[in-house]
């Protein structure tokens, strides 16, 4: 026994029952809060974890391909942007002309119609002058008739009379 009694006298001096004790603890606490199955849930949580982010991954790269896709494009659509914009300006640009050409050809025309009016009126006005200016040297020269020759008063009394007195029969 004195090989029992070392063993134990050697436990005693290293630590080793304090060692045991503690490992034992430890086995029994595991036991009890149920470690593999914690560790397991830890390992499928980091699989499924890896398996989300496999798929992050793939959805990650299917949505960069599609969008170096649609930038590989944009260069021609610009093209097309700025071609249609250069063919629309000068569509517009065509249009200002012509509209401008038809407003001038307007405004030529309204200028004849309004210098025309304004002739037409300028000519009554000389006429209407000259017509006044007639009548005036008409009297005139009746006033001096009938002043060197008295008897064509008279005359011109009688025929008037005559002519008053056609009119009440």
């Amino acid at each position: 026994m004195s090989g029992v009694g070392e063993i134990i006298n050697y436990i005693g001096r290293t630590n080793l029952f304090n060692f045991i004790i503690f490992f034992g603890i430890i086995v029994w606490v595991c036991k009890k809060i149920n470690v593999s199955e914690k560790i397991e849930a830890s390992r499928s949580s980091v699989v499924d974890n890896i398996e989300n982010s496999k798929t992050a991954k793939s959805e990650s790269e299917d949505d960069l391909r599609k969008i170096e896709e649609s930038v590989s494009h944009i260069e021609e659509e610009i093209d097309k942007i700025i071609k249609k914009s250069e063919k629309n300006a000068q569509m517009v640009g065509e249009k200002i002309l012509s509209d401008a050409k038809v407003t001038v050809g307007n405004i030529k025309e309204n200028s004849k119609k309004s210098i025309e009016a304004r002739a037409g009126l300028i000519k009554n006005d000389i006429l209407r002058r000259a017509s006044i200016a007639s009548i005036d040297v008409a009297r005139n020269h009746i006033i001096e008739e009938l002043n060197r020759n008295p008897e064509l008063h008279n005359k011109l009394i009688d025929e008037s009379i005559e002519a008053v007195n056609g009119v009440l029969i």
